[in-house]
């Protein structure tokens, strides 16, 4: 069995359960433990209740792992009945009491919405710390990621500057507990982000794809999803990726914690392959449920078993070859599998003469002849032709060709 063990923070794998409904309050929170994650971070509170999900184009999707986005929908919303510091702090000692000593709680201080109202929110932040410490918190969460945190209050704030400064304040009353800063992809540069936390003392960072969007089906008086809700899915793994592999590439080695949209353990593991160290689970909790959570970091650890991943180590970064190949060693790649594309005949016993091949050929290196297509000697080898063939008339072996530039 791979092992999953964090070192960095002493815990049993790499899934974090993100702040969402179902991390508010202790009920929630044990009911999330029973998936055994490494950490589960208490939601803030004063947060409100309800609301629903919305899930398109279906729950189904995203419980087979497949391309679906997630928002906020309408649906009752009530004010939350943790509404104090002393209830949170009550909540707090409840699940350290009954939880498992094993997985980490995380608790979320303060809210982007208390920086808006303005008052003294600074204070209050550093009392819910120093509270939170004795109540028994095992690191505090900074949430800088909340659709529209990046853009508060109409863009008057300086993000990167907040988030230093909010950081910089709770790690100088944190004692020895780790302060984790979540942080936005929307509307700002992240690896700035992660720099201005990292410098302000941040334990680690967790980069979080989740947008202000507006999504309404052509028919919108019958749209769920509520305008300007947090916004994310599949769609954001690539981006996440992407910010991931640039700041371990641009030297930051502060621990990550990645997040958005990670419904399938596929998404799990390039998080962790393009160099972050745990991942969030969020939408999928708090939609799909504990038992999707589950499900998920067993067919995580399966699928490191069956590639020969012994622990997160080997797996950490082992994209990042892929993401810091030098020029020269990708026109290499590109052209292996250009010359395949050129060289590569249509099988006419396949081939049904639909011409989507023609239609997106725009050299003239392929026609339908005889209602067969036929390749022209005017074919570069871009390869237009072989993504849109239904049949696999057109097709190479692409894995083992990209792969074997690398094996050599």
């Amino acid at each position: 069995m791979a092992d999953l063990h964090v070192d960095c923070f002493d815990m049993i794998n790499p899934f974090v359960i993100a702040s969402s409904p179902a991390t508010r309050g202790a009920e929630n929170v044990l009911k999330s433990a029973a998936c055994r994650p490494g950490a589960i971070v208490l939601r803030n509170f004063g947060h409100g209740m309800g609301g629903g999900s919305f899930i398109y184009p279906s729950a189904d999707a995203m419980y087979k792992g497949q391309s679906a986005f997630h928002s906020h929908a309408v649906g009752t919303q009530m004010k939350d009945t943790m509404d104090s510091l002393d209830k949170y702090c009550m909540e707090v000692k409840k699940i350290k009491s009954k939880m498992d000593s094993d997985i980490k709680l995380w608790v979320s201080i303060g809210h982007y919405s208390d920086i808006v109202k303005g008052g003294s929110w600074q204070e209050d932040w550093k009392t819910q710390a120093k509270e939170l410490a004795l109540a028994g918190a095992d690191a505090f969460e900074l949430h800088f990621n909340t659709p529209g945190v990046a853009v508060a209050a109409n863009r008057q704030f300086n993000y990167y500057q907040l988030v230093y400064n909010c950081t910089k304040m709770i790690k100088e009353v944190a004692g020895n507990l780790p302060v984790m800063v979540k942080l936005a992809v929307e509307s700002c540069d992240v690896l700035t982000s992660m720099r201005e936390a990292q410098a302000a003392g941040a334990s680690a960072v967790g980069p979080t794809a989740r947008w202000k969007a507006f999504y309404f089906d052509l028919d919108w008086k019958t749209t769920e999803a509520r305008p300007g809700a947090g916004y994310g899915g599949t769609q954001a793994t690539p981006l996440v990726c992407y910010a991931v592999a640039e700041a371990r590439s641009k030297g930051i080695d502060l621990p990550i914690y990645a997040g958005g949209g990670v419904f399938s353990y596929d998404q799990a593991l390039r998080m962790i392959m393009a160099g972050s160290d745990m991942v969030q689970l969020g939408a999928l909790a708090c939609a799909g449920g504990i038992g999707a959570c589950s499900n998920l970091m067993k067919k995580f650890e399966g699928w490191m078993d069956e590639h020969g991943y012994t622990d997160l180590k080997s797996l950490k970064g082992d994209a990042l070859k892929l993401f810091n190949m030098s020029d020269d060693f990708a026109k290499e790649r590109q052209n292996r599998l250009g010359q395949a594309y050129k060289a590569a005949q249509v099988d006419p016993s396949k081939c049904i003469g639909c011409g989507r091949c023609q239609d997106v050929c725009w050299y003239g290196g392929i026609r339908i002849e005889g209602k067969k297509a036929v390749k022209q000697p005017d074919c570069i080898g871009c390869g237009y032709c072989f993504q849109v063939c239904p049949v696999k008339a057109l097709d190479v072996d692409k894995k083992r060709i990209l792969a074997s530039a690398f094996e050599e």
